[in-house]
């Protein structure tokens, strides 16, 4: 592997940080896409801050705008998923990402998916399949349906942040940032959240979105693929954790399942890409 230490701390931190995302919107009595919305625009600043020389609109290109694009929609369909379905289905189901990736990396970035690789994403369809068995409400259906469109976005992130033209990808976040805030306004309706609320919020613009996106760009150059993959499955591990701890969550046992059979499958499909004689990233 070619990630020093210190890269890969910094993309376990970010994982890390990112798994506090269930906790904290479970916690919040607010319009969904409002959140999400508030989320943006503070993960936006925080990015922009920590960045040297800020957030640079004359620097962008087509890749980093669709990679903001991306950001801005997966963002809103985790945080209204996070509302309508368990903190586990929610996270799990994102991380179907890898699944999509495979599909459509031979026609985004030229690298083709071979026969063990349509094995395990048949095991990871499987594994989907399963949270559907659950008896869930019909908000916890959609709920599910949003995760999985969160995911979509999230695979077709990881392939434009690998791609070569996005030489600049923390711009590409922070924009993505600022997109999600700006979609999200019609969101600000209702009794707005109280103090602790936004104290909530703060947390999650700051702690929970920017600065563990801003450390993900930084380690992202600096990992093969295999590790931003590896070192992130932190966050669907800790999150419904930490929901389970602060409120006592559990997701359903089709679900309970489905997770095994989607992490246990990524996992084991890394590690054989890791060890195969084509390395994962095709030049």
């Amino acid at each position: 592997m070619r990630g020093g230490i210190g890269a890969l701390g910094l993309l376990a931190l970010a994982a890390i940080l990112w798994s506090s995302s269930g906790v904290l919107v479970k916690g919040l009595n607010w319009s969904p896409i409002g959140i999400a919305s508030f989320r943006g625009l503070v993960a936006g600043l925080t990015m922009s801050w920590l960045l040297p020389g800020g957030f640079r609109p004359a620097r962008l290109n087509r890749s980093q705008v669709y990679t903001g694009l991306c950001l801005a929609i997966l963002s809103l369909c985790y945080v209204a998923a996070l509302k309508l379905t368990t903190a586990a289905n929610a996270i799990v189901l994102q991380y179907t990402a890898p699944f999509w990736v495979a599909i459509l990396a031979p026609f985004v970035v030229g690298e083709k998916t071979s026969t063990r690789d349509w094995l395990f994403i048949g095991l990871i369809f499987g594994g989907v399949v399963l949270f559907f068995l659950d008896k869930v409400s019909p908000t916890g259906f959609w709920g599910n349906v949003l995760a999985l469109i969160s995911g979509f976005f999230f695979g077709i992130l990881a392939l434009l942040m690998r791609g070569r033209n996005n030489y600049f990808p923390a711009n590409g976040l922070i924009l993505g940032n600022y997109l999600t805030f700006l979609l999200g306004l019609g969101g600000w309706f209702g009794p707005l959240p109280d103090l602790g609320g936004w104290l909530l919020l703060l947390l999650l613009g700051v702690f929970q979105m920017g600065l563990p996106y801003f450390l993900y760009a930084l380690a992202a150059t600096k990992v093969t693929s295999l590790e931003l993959v590896l070192v992130t499955m932190l966050e669907p591990v800790l999150n419904p954790v930490w929901v389970y701890l602060a409120y006592g969550e559990e997701p359903g046992p089709w679900a309970l399942g489905g997770g095994f059979v989607v992490i246990g499958s990524v996992i084991l499909w890394t590690f054989f890409k890791r060890n195969s004689k084509k390395p994962w990233n095709h030049k």
